[in-house]
């Protein structure tokens, strides 16, 4: 009687080789949702480049108005020869994240939904479409609410008459500065806008409940006032501005961490 007895070894080399295409399969399907995201940021930079400057007369506007407002220069100047091109295409790149990013989280979900059980993707499929919406929010809250009120009580500090032999002190802002300056707020409020889908997302993990949380909340108001206190500019305005959102925002993640609890119980 003859029995064929595969060796050992050649089973073990088969699921290594399975294991090192899957691996490989990954790794293409990644690197093609990779090369799709940065042409499409490549051509919507293309097609931002030549409204750089009406993006940058929008993002002027909240300056301008409070330097209206209290009688200043309303002028902004650049001491760089170069200056004037590097902001031009910061714009432009600036326009073409803000149309990349939600390109990106699709392509980010396509590339992982198969692997997820349709429970998993009727859960994580609408923080995907939550996330851009939120990080708008987040930005457009800092530019018509956050920014004119700062920029008010900054600018109070102007003296724009002086006594004779003296010089007024009022601002003349410096255009990469200021730009910089708008763009890492926007950044800083568009990615603290998130709160609550890292804490529905962590609760779903089973790291916390919505009870838990509850318990954290006193911890917690400090550590998001201290966060809007590194976050932005060194004036109550804007640390408030940006604590009070995050707190109420805190609570709605409780809120829907609760509805999701009594759905699964």
């Amino acid at each position: 009687m003859n029995n064929t007895v595969t060796p050992p070894e050649f089973g073990e080399r088969l699921d290594e080789e399975e294991g090192l295409m899957t691996w490989v399969g990954h790794l293409s399907e990644l690197r093609s949702r990779l090369l799709k995201t940065f042409v499409f940021f490549m051509l919507s930079f293309a097609i931002a480049y030549p409204f750089g400057n009406i993006v940058l007369e929008f993002l002027s506007v909240p300056l301008a108005k409070s330097m209206q407002a209290v009688g200043g220069s309303g002028r902004m100047i650049f001491t760089g020869v170069a200056e004037g091109f590097v902001t031009h295409l910061k714009m432009a790149g600036f326009g073409a994240c803000l149309f990349t990013f939600p390109f990106a989280l699709f392509q980010l979900w396509r590339f992982v939904s198969p692997g997820l059980y349709d429970s998993e993707k009727r859960f994580i499929r609408p923080m995907f479409f939550a996330a851009p919406v939120l990080f708008l929010c987040g930005g457009a809250f800092v530019f018509y609410v956050v920014m004119p009120a700062a920029f008010r009580f900054l600018l109070g500090f102007q003296q724009l008459t002086a006594s004779e032999g003296a010089l007024p002190v009022v601002l003349e802002a410096r255009l990469q500065e200021y730009l910089s300056f708008l763009i890492a707020m926007f950044l800083a409020f568009g990615i603290s806008f998130q709160l609550p889908l890292i804490l529905i997302v962590l609760a779903k993990l089973g790291v916390f409940t919505a009870q838990s949380l509850k318990e954290f909340r006193r911890y917690a108001i400090v550590l998001i006032f201290i966060l809007a206190a590194v976050a932005t500019p060194p004036d109550v305005i804007s640390q408030f501005a940006l604590a009070l959102p995050l707190l109420i925002l805190y609570e709605g993640a409780i809120w829907v961490i609760e509805r999701v609890e009594k759905k699964t119980n």
